[in-house]
């Protein structure tokens, strides 16, 4: 059954296991419809010192996909998730040290890198690392009539138009990465941003529920 607010947006089921992978310092897996994918986190580490920043702490993110071959996508959702969680985590409180988030691709069924930042997200929540605010990664599809599609299952996302993918913070739901593929009006922009920014509490909800969990076990 998927998430519902009180603006009928509907988003696929998520499902959530914390300390999945005993040997780090924080782990999740999250399914988010069939599409899988299992983050861990380790540090803050001692790293070499031409790494180091005086000033923060160097965060390092690797992406296996399912195929096991490094890709340009690969490298791509890299790029996205570090910039993403360098927003997020207070790495001021850890300078001169090293953050890894390790990703690894399970299942693909359509929103793959949403279902990876939040998958991070939960990760670092789990590791006990400090941060600025939670990050909620929410997409969106223009199917072939111009309708928008929250969450688009794998074939809705072959046959659309363009695809519109939002990352927002916790605290006032502000934009934290935005990037988009197809083509669309700056209309159908605004409107999707507006329903995904609505989406994301959905997404924090569940987050909340999770650690509420997992901490009531402990």
């Amino acid at each position: 059954m998927g998430v519902e607010d009180e603006n009928n947006f509907k988003l696929r089921p998520m499902k959530c296991e914390l300390n999945y992978l005993s040997k780090s310092d924080g782990s999740a897996i999250l399914a988010q419809g069939e599409t899988v994918v299992l983050v861990s986190v380790n540090g803050p580490l001692d790293i070499k010192s031409n790494s180091q920043s005086i000033e923060k702490a160097t965060l390092e993110v690797l992406f296996c996909g399912k195929g096991g071959k490094p890709s340009v996508a690969d490298r791509f959702k890299e790029n996205v998730i570090k910039q993403t969680c360098e927003t997020a985590i207070l790495g001021c409180l850890y300078p001169r040290t090293g953050i890894s988030l390790t990703i690894q691709e399970l299942e693909d069924y359509g929103g793959l890198l949403t279902c990876t930042v939040n998958c991070a997200c939960l990760a670092l929540l789990n590791s006990g690392m400090a941060m600025r605010h939670m990050v909620a990664a929410i997409s969106c599809a223009v199917n072939e009539v111009g309708n928008l599609v929250l969450e688009p299952s794998y074939e809705q996302v072959q046959s659309s138009r363009a695809l519109l993918h939002f990352v927002f913070e916790s605290r006032e739901k502000n934009l934290v990465t935005g990037f988009t593929e197809g083509s669309f009006s700056e209309d159908t922009y605004e409107e999707a941003l507006a329903r995904c920014r609505l989406a994301s509490e959905l997404v924090f909800d569940f987050y909340r529920d999770i650690v509420r969990k997992y901490s009531n076990v402990i």
